[in-house]
């Protein structure tokens, strides 16, 4: 049985450990030394002080998979007009339990809970892989966004394909 829930500061091991997977297996970044202790300690800090929002899929009373945001303030605007969206950081499900929904019921969850809070946007990075899925929900892609590391040796748009600006640029 799947079922979708808000997490709370009491999960955010199992939110460690899902994005720690996400990164490693889907974005193939090998990650240093501590860098879960450093992250556990950020999501920690951050869901009290509403800057990170997350949601489980469980199957079977196991986390199988999530959807985090990070809600952040925009000038007003005719698109943003209470000036407040959501970015969403990481959307990860576990190979085992792919192609089983869960993605959806996860995005839906969000959705619900964005239209609810009556949030003007939903924003993302996309990887290859997970693209279809999100136009399937109503994401469109932006030709005009625009990022630049502020790290040395890091390419690409962000965190995900790394140098992907570069091929779509010519």
């Amino acid at each position: 049985m799947v079922r979708i829930r808000q997490a709370v500061l009491h999960d955010a091991g199992v939110l460690t450990e899902l994005r720690c997977a996400f990164l490693e297996e889907e974005l193939r970044q090998q990650l240093p030394d501590g860098f879960a202790d450093q992250l556990r300690g950020w999501i920690e800090e951050a869901m009290p002080e509403g800057r990170l929002l997350a949601w489980l899929a469980e199957v079977e009373g196991r986390a199988a998979g999530c959807v985090m945001v990070h809600p952040y303030t925009h000038l007003p605007s005719a698109y943003f007009v209470r000036g407040v969206g959501w970015y969403v950081l990481n959307m990860f499900v576990k190979p085992a339990h792919r192609r089983q929904g869960l993605a959806s019921a996860l995005l839906a969850a969000l959705g619900a809970t964005a239209r609810a809070q009556d949030i003007d946007s939903l924003n993302l990075h996309s990887t290859g892989a997970a693209h279809c899925i999100y136009e399937r929900f109503g994401f469109g892609t932006s030709v005009d966004a625009m990022n630049m590391s502020l790290r040395e040796h890091v390419e690409g748009l962000s965190e995900g394909e790394p140098g992907s600006w570069r091929r779509m640029s010519g």
